[in-house]
Parts: structure tokens; C-alpha cells; sequence
């Protein structure tokens, strides 16, 4: 299985230097299963619960003019517990999503691409022709956070109460719709004056 793989066949001109949104999968844009009281990932689309307001934030952010993809560990792959073509069929469930890049190994195979490595945080950069000082993060775990960053994105961390960031290039979303209107806000405090004005 390839670490980077597009979702429908969606594709999407680059026109220059573009920007993203990142998003991790499990407790991001898909609730954990509980499997004998600890979270896991779903095995088949049986399992598959999306995440409130997980579409809209996405169709927000894309119709401003993002590149959507997600970057997920998925170990239960490389245990095969999981079925590939399962896993693509999962995929295919999430809405406005143009790639999808997995590492399929446990964490006892030390790889290089298991985040918070951010090798495939970098690797969708470059796919998808975007900047990645201009691109964001958004996941529900530290390691989340360490791989957008240690790539020179802006990370978000998905918390169930506010939270005040110490840590530069970090900042914190209630939830999705808090997320995506974060990542506009920075994006408009970022821009040029005049920039600025055209986005309005």
C-alpha cells in the first residue's frame, strides 16, 4: 500500500504556492471505536462514525480555498487486523478530501513515517502544492501537533475545554466548526491590507 494515496481520483490544479489544512483521522474527523476500554481506529465502514460538523468545517475551509488531506497512523494495517481495501473503502467516506497518506506500521516497527514523524506531513506539501507556513494542522494528540510543526505548519489541537497555547505555532479548537473558524481568523490576520480587503 502505498503511504500516499488520492481519495475518488480527486485532483485540483495548482495555480502557484497554495495553502492546506492537515487533518488527522481517528477522534479528528471520525470517532474512536472502544474496544475492551480503549480507544482503537474502525476496521470497516460498519464502524464508521463521523464526526460532528466534520463535513462542514471541511467544505468551509475547502470553499476558501484550501487543499484538504489527511495523515492517519493506522497500525491495525500492518497487524492485519485491518483489510487494505477495507481501509480505502473507509477513506472514501470522507467528504472533501483530496489525499489520504497512512502509515500502516506499529510503533514497534520505529518507521519513519509514523507521526509524529512528519515525514508524510511533508510529503502531502509537496504533492499537493502547498507552502506549509501557510498551511495548518488539526488533529487530537500531541504527536499530531509535533508532526505539523516540526513541518513548519500551524498546528491545532481539538480540546474539550479552552486552553491558552505557551507553545509557538500551537494553538487549541473546541471542536471542528471552532477549528476551521481559527484557521480563517489567522489566515486574515496574516494576509496583506489589501489582500484582506479581497478575501471580503
Amino acid at each position: 500500500m502505498d503511504v500516499g494515496e488520492p481519495v475518488d481520483g480527486l485532483t485540483a490544479s495548482c495555480t502557484g504556492e497554495g495553502w492546506g489544512v492537515f487533518f488527522d483521522r481517528d477522534g479528528t474527523l471520525n470517532e474512536h471505536v472502544m474496544r475492551a476500554g480503549h480507544r482503537s481506529s474502525p476496521r470497516h465502514r460498519g464502524e464508521w462514525r463521523p464526526r460532528p460538523a466534520a463535513s462542514a468545517a471541511v467544505a468551509r475551509l475547502r470553499d476558501a480555498g484550501a487543499r484538504i488531506a489527511v495523515i492517519t497512523n493506522q497500525p491495525d494495517v500492518g497487524r492485519r487486523l485491518i483489510d487494505e481495501e477495507e481501509l480505502c473503502r473507509m477513506h472514501r467516506l470522507l467528504d472533501g478530501v483530496e489525499a489520504v497518506y497512512t502509515c500502516p506500521h506499529p510503533a514497534s516497527h520505529r518507521c519513519r513515517c509514523r507521526k509524529p514523524s512528519a515525514r508524510l506531513v511533508r510529503r502531502a506539501a509537496s504533492q499537493l502544492y502547498v507552502c506549509s507556513a501557510a498551511s495548518y494542522f488539526v488533529g487530537d494528540r500531541p504527536t499530531d501537533a509535533q508532526a505539523g510543526i516540526t513541518a513548519g505548519l500551524t498546528a491545532l489541537t481539538l480540546t474539550p475545554r479552552p486552553r491558552t497555547s505557551l507553545v509557538p505555532g500551537l494553538h487549541y479548537a473546541l471542536d471542528l466548526s471552532d477549528a476551521a473558524e481559527t484557521i480563517l481568523r489567522l489566515r486574515d490576520l496574516s494576509a496583506h491590507p489589501h489582500e484582506r480587503e479581497h478575501r471580503r
